[in-house]
């Protein structure tokens, strides 16, 4: 006797309350629905299935619904399933016969069918049949997949054809209009600059912003709750470890955590500090899996981690190996320090414990004379003989971070290369300004920037302010991505 259906698997889920509409989005859905196929993939709590069930219920199309789970991998269940589905829209067609109802729409209105969480399906004969879907579906048909994971279907071809129109995880982002949206309905009031701050910290993640604004509730001190907004918040790590990191075979969660020291990855350089060989194809099967790993250019060369998901992971390899992060960190500088990249090399010889290694990196610094002025400065000593690499230990002894230590250093230690830079009709930043902005890019919020360079906080906001005029931008994150643009940074 066959398996029962559950009817609860063909339903588009209900609407829930307070849901921000995502009028950019929904427009996308609509203009593009007369492709073959419109993908929506992004990581775990990105809204995909809020959005689709959202466009759903206001669109006037006819539409199929499933939704998938790791059931329907049993040979022919799939198969049933979408029968099922397609079946609901035309109730009077009694076939469970795939080819038969492709048939029976090809005469009638447009039909869209969404399989949502398609990640679940692994079995070959399930992409088999999906792929059969979009060779053989009448011109009437559109398909939607919603998935955390890349499809193995031939969407590159799709893509040249002009028969793909994807939503990604840069596009379902939340902007400054949805997140005030959203506050709102959670009866939340937050100031402008704690609301950039959130979504800067967040980086616009649905998911991190529900589950802060969940912390959030009845709180008085909401600007300092945001500045210790991190992936390692309770509700956030319950999360990330539930939905994404368990899910992951064995092998990708040991080269997820040893990376994770990194703040950029590359082929080269995590072969260097893992061990592990074909980094690379690893690194693009992440990026395919979807999991939080955002690529830094077109060429699939650099990536970094969602900072949320490299919280997560550097809290599991510090609680779980901590004896490791020394040596990583010991590859890491080396990799830097062989690749002229001074800077880079520097920080990680701070989080290895390695000051003679730091000190010697600083050494070769035309700025060394300003960096240990700095040091001393900052331990509020006098003229002294101390060595620079006793400096920096006693730094680190008065509790600043090495990440902090490092991010202060590299704002006064440029790379060679970078000393002359053409603003074109744009104003020179100052000095002063050039230190902000380097620690912006380091991600740095305003308050613990006011204590890196001894300066009070209006003061920063003050040179934030003239930079951001000078570089004629309008928020951090343009800032950030003009000073790299002119090689500032």
């Amino acid at each position: 006797m066959p398996d029962t259906l559950l009817l609860t698997k063909l339903l588009p889920p209900p609407s829930r309350e307070h849901l921000v509409k995502r009028s950019r989005l929904l427009e996308k859905l609509d203009l593009e629905s007369e492709r073959k196929l419109t993908l929506v993939s992004a990581p775990a709590g990105y809204g995909k299935t809020s959005l689709l069930a959202s466009w759903v219920a206001s669109s006037e199309r006819e539409t199929a619904w499933l939704t998938l789970d790791p059931t329907d991998n049993i040979a022919g269940r799939y198969a049933r399933y979408l029968a099922a589905a397609l079946g609901r829209v035309r109730p009077e067609l009694e076939t469970d016969a795939i080819d038969a109802l492709l048939n029976a729409f090809s005469e009638g209105p447009p039909l869209v069918l969404v399989l949502d969480d398609y990640h679940h399906v692994d079995a070959p004969e399930a992409h088999a049949l999906t792929l059969l879907l979009l060779e053989r579906s009448p011109p009437q048909l559109h398909l939607i997949i919603s998935t955390r994971v890349d499809p193995p279907l031939p969407l590159a071809k799709l893509r040249v054809q002009g028969e793909l129109s994807e939503i990604r995880s840069a596009e379902l982002r939340f902007n400054a209009e949805e997140l005030s949206s959203f506050l709102e309905g959670m009866d939340l009031t937050l100031g402008r600059g704690d609301r950039t701050e959130l979504l800067t910290r967040t980086e616009g993640w649905v998911a991190g912003l529900q589950l802060a604004a969940l912390s959030l509730q009845g709180r008085e001190q909401v600007g300092s709750f945001i500045e210790r907004f991190t992936g390692t918040d309770r509700y956030v790590l319950d999360y990330l470890t539930e939905e994404v990191l368990m899910r992951q075979p064995q092998e990708i969660q040991d080269f997820l955590a040893l990376s994770s020291i990194l703040e950029r990855l590359s082929g080269d350089l995590c072969q260097a500090v893992t061990g592990q060989a074909e980094t690379q194809a690893r690194l693009e099967e992440l990026e395919k899996r979807n999991l939080f790993v955002i690529p830094l250019d077109d060429e699939r060369r650099w990536y970094r981690y969602h900072p949320f998901f490299q919280d997560l992971l550097r809290q599991r390899l510090a609680n779980a190996r901590p004896d490791l992060l020394p040596v990583l960190h010991r590859r890491a500088s080396d990799w830097y320090e062989k690749h002229g990249s001074p800077g880079e090399a520097f920080q990680h010889a701070l989080e290895a414990g390695d000051y003679r290694a730091a000190a010697k990196l600083v050494s070769k610094q035309q700025q060394a004379e300003s960096i240990h002025r700095l040091l001393r400065s900052s331990l509020h000593l006098g003229e002294t003989e101390e060595p620079l690499e006793v400096l920096l230990q006693q730094v680190l002894e008065r509790g600043l971070a090495p990440g902090e230590t490092s991010r202060l250093i590299q704002a006064v230690m440029l790379p060679e290369g970078m000393r002359e830079v053409d603003y074109g009709w744009l104003e020179p930043l100052s000095e002063r300004e050039l230190e902000i902005v380097r620690l912006l890019a380091a991600g740095l919020p305003n308050k613990a920037i006011a204590r890196q360079l001894d300066i009070s906080l209006n003061t920063v906001k003050t040179h934030t302010k003239n930079l951001y005029s000078k570089l004629e931008v309008g928020s951090r994150t343009q800032a950030i991505a003009k000073a790299q643009e002119l090689g500032l940074i």
